[in-house]
């Protein structure tokens, strides 16, 4: 089988795994997810994974309820191509970015790891508000 993955995925991965717990939560399902995630982590940076069975489906879209986590939503971040998936239940949590297909000089997560670096760093209390202002 063959697929192709982001550029920076491994940098995005790695670099911020120093500062947050990584969760996969895809639409996808859990054994072509896996199967996928298990080539693309090589340093084990994700800690966990979500799956199409943990989403509330939709017509267009899949619900992704980040209190599933069982986790602060003071803390919790969602970066998703798709906003439907957030929008209605954590809206103030979530992060959209564009979609990527097969764009190899694609910057989408390069532009984006710095914002959620300086998240981290400063220690933000409520990861809501700044991802408000962005």
């Amino acid at each position: 089988m063959f697929y192709l993955v982001r550029p920076g995925v491994s940098r995005f991965l790695s670099e911020l795994s120093q500062f947050y717990e990584i969760v996969v939560f895809t639409a996808a399902l859990q054994d072509y997810a896996d199967w996928i995630l298990d080539q693309i982590d090589h340093h084990a940076c994700i800690s966990h994974r979500l799956y199409r069975q943990h989403t509330k489906r939709k017509t267009e879209y899949a619900l992704k309820d980040l209190s599933l986590l069982g986790r602060d939503l003071k803390k919790t971040i969602i970066v998703d191509n798709i906003a439907e998936n957030f929008k209605y239940l954590q809206p103030f949590n979530g992060i959209h970015i564009k979609s990527w297909y097969d764009d190899m000089e694609d910057t989408e997560l390069d532009l984006l790891l710095p914002f959620l670096k300086r998240i981290a760093e400063r220690g933000v209390p409520d990861v809501r508000e700044p991802i408000r202002i962005y």
